[in-house]
């Protein structure tokens, strides 16, 4: 979530209310995916970081106008 409001020059914690109450007990706070085992499976490499991913969609919608 941070990164999309880094592109725009914006502390996340400023515009995002959070309450931990409304969290589920199993909530997983953290998510890592194994991109080697995509390689190994299906010979799949992605080709950009999911940073720069989220670089490229913010940048879009804001030339969209």
């Amino acid at each position: 979530m941070s990164e999309a409001f880094q592109v725009l020059g914006l502390d996340w914690h400023d515009h995002v209310i959070s309450d931990p109450a409304l969290l589920r007990p199993s909530e997983i706070m953290v998510s890592k995916g194994n991109p080697g085992k995509a390689f190994k499976c299906f010979g799949w490499q992605a080709n950009f970081k999911m940073r720069d991913v989220i670089k490229m969609i913010v940048e879009s919608e804001l030339n969209r106008g």
